[in-house]
């Protein structure tokens, strides 16, 4: 004789288990496939490196357009450029994959003060552009800062790229300081890409914007008429102390906020430094190197950061009598939540789930009901 709670030999606990696991896994399923949601705010840009753990451009470390791709991914859809600092080693896929998914390149050149090898990364750059690889082209990254060339040199590839690749803004980027030196600098590019750092200054960061505006209105002073945009800032999330400035996680997201809100309201094109942290760096320049990115070198997105994309801003404390005012950190959600919890719950799917279980158990009980009756 079967018992009244088994159901072609199936004990009926084990059938109701079953149902609610299966609504569970498919409810699960349902949060696992909800993309991501669009963010109500995209930056203008972001710096890209899509380097990993173990890899090293100054060694060497050749880059695949599958994981360029993955990198670029995962920012698609919270910027609108994205910008690269060299055009070799694979990285002269960048542009090509970039336009595929949406974004716009400003494709960069890394210049020292090796003439061979600046000839053939010149040579590179010059094809991508050819291409139309490039919606922008950066020939050197602060080779007057670190004096790898001199301003003729600089200048003289500035023209040779500009005249391979005509229609195709051409400029370099360099330190707001070495921009306002070199006016000659400043009159050959077609744009001023200028980068302002307040953290290796030793600024603290409640008046780190002010600094940078102060400094971006005395390069605009020089630029006659041309569009200065911000090339590089950003704020480490840890690193060590310089002076007044201080790196954590809280500093890093509120710079991100409070530079993003200068940037709205005065404007301001801007290329965000940078996209993800790159371990590779800090034996260059020390700790900080590795801990400058939005999100972490896993691609998280770092606590705080989710402010910006969700449009929270900063009133102006960078001008006129708010300068040296202190600024408040914003009271916000509980931020580590929020990231870990990427994906919006589709709230009618899940319903639709649990009615749907809910009916099989129905089911089952009247099958029960009449073998018992």
């Amino acid at each position: 004789m079967n018992s009244p709670l088994r159901v072609s030999g199936t004990p009926m606990v084990g059938v109701i288990l079953a149902v609610v696991a299966l609504t569970l896994f498919l409810g699960g399923r349902v949060l696992a496939e909800t993309p991501t949601p669009i963010p109500a705010y995209k930056l203008y840009g972001l710096d890209f490196g899509p380097y990993m753990d173990g890899q090293d451009p100054n060694k060497g470390s050749q880059v695949g357009e599958a994981q360029i791709r993955a990198r670029m991914e995962i920012v698609v859809p919270y910027t609108e450029w994205i910008r690269t600092f060299g055009c070799g080693m694979g990285l002269e896929k960048a542009g090509q994959v970039a336009h595929e998914l949406g974004l716009q390149a400003a494709i960069g050149a890394w210049l020292g003060r090796d003439s061979t090898a600046n000839d053939e990364e010149i040579a590179r750059l010059i094809a991508v552009g050819q291409a139309g690889g490039a919606d922008m082209l950066i020939v050197g990254s602060e080779v007057l800062l670190r004096g790898d060339l001199t301003q003729s040199q600089l200048i003289g590839y500035i023209n040779q790229v500009r005249q391979a690749v005509p229609g195709v803004p051409v400029a370099t980027a360099d330190v707001h300081s070495e921009l306002i030196a070199h006016p000659l600098v400043v009159a050959a590019g077609d744009v001023v890409l200028a980068n302002f750092y307040p953290y290796w200054e030793g600024i603290d960061v409640q008046h780190a914007i002010a600094a940078l505006h102060s400094q971006y209105e005395q390069v605009r002073a020089v630029a006659s008429g041309k569009e200065v945009i911000v090339s590089e800032t950003g704020w480490p999330s840890d690193a060590n102390e310089i002076d007044n400035a201080i790196p954590s996680p809280e500093n890093a997201s509120f710079y991100f906020l409070n530079f993003v809100s200068w940037a709205r309201a005065e404007g301001v094109a801007y290329l965000y430094f940078e996209a993800f942290d790159e371990t590779w760096k800090a034996q260059y320049e020390g700790h900080q190197g590795a801990h400058w990115g939005v999100w972490d070198k896993d691609g998280n997105l770092k606590p705080g950061m989710q402010d910006v994309f969700d449009e929270v801003t900063i009133p102006d404390n960078w001008s006129g009598s708010t300068v040296g005012a202190m600024v408040e950190f914003p009271e916000t959600a509980d931020t580590e939540t929020a990231i870990s919890e990427p994906a919006t719950v589709d709230r009618a799917r899940l319903a639709g789930l649990a009615v749907a279980a809910l009916a099989v158990l129905s089911a089952v009980a009247w099958y029960v009901r009449r073998r018992l009756t």
